[in-house]
């Protein structure tokens, strides 16, 4: 159970104990849990591929909107200081840019302290539904500074990578909930202690 004041997701329940066998007659036994080996072999294959891809792939578009982030603070610094907007934004690319960088890899990587605070404060990317709607509201940022982008080209590429990169997440979701199904958050840091963190994804 969680502590006081700390959402249940926080600590998440991932049993992985295997169900004994009950001695209730000759033929009927209980039903066994799968245990990590099942596991593993059931989110192998096509699933952890194409989980894994997504995972790559928003690795390259965090790296693209930090990259168009920087390059828009260069232009507004050389060119001088009009406004605020451009420069807020680029900010807020670059922030949103490193928190997309560093839940992926903690995906591939256990941190877990990093992990178990990323976990209270950004809760809804811990699964590919909200992921997808955080990438989806990122790329608006980008279509948010239209004409006024300092980098045009980057900037309307950035933006439709991110939005295409949101609805692929939605589209496994919708198109292919098995593999959604497979798809397991970061878990160092937060389960309690003599639970193994071994499924924290399906690589």
């Amino acid at each position: 159970m969680s502590g006081y004041g700390e959402p249940d997701w926080v600590n998440p329940q991932q049993s992985s104990t295997v169900v004994a066998e009950a001695n209730v007659g000759e033929s009927v036994t209980a039903a066994q849990a799968p245990d990590a080996s099942s596991a593993e072999k059931g989110s192998g294959g096509k699933g952890g591929c194409v989980l894994s891809l997504l995972s790559i792939m928003n690795m390259g578009l965090a790296g693209m909107m930090t990259t168009l982030g920087v390059l828009t603070l260069i232009e507004v610094h050389r060119s001088g200081l009009s406004g605020l907007s451009e420069p807020f934004l680029a900010s807020y690319m670059i922030m949103f840019a490193i928190l997309l960088f560093l839940y992926e890899l903690m995906w591939w990587s256990p941190f877990p302290s990093m992990n178990k605070s990323m976990r209270k404060n950004f809760g809804f990317m811990y699964g590919l539904r909200g992921k997808g709607l955080y990438i989806i509201f990122v790329a608006f940022l980008c279509f948010g500074l239209g004409k006024d982008a300092s980098v045009k080209e980057l900037n309307y590429a950035t933006g439709a990578a991110f939005l295409a990169g949101g609805l692929l997440h939605y589209f496994v979701i919708c198109f292919h909930p098995d593999l959604a199904m497979k798809y397991q958050a970061p878990s160092a840091g937060i389960l309690s202690e003599g639970q193994s963190s071994d499924q924290d994804n399906v690589v």
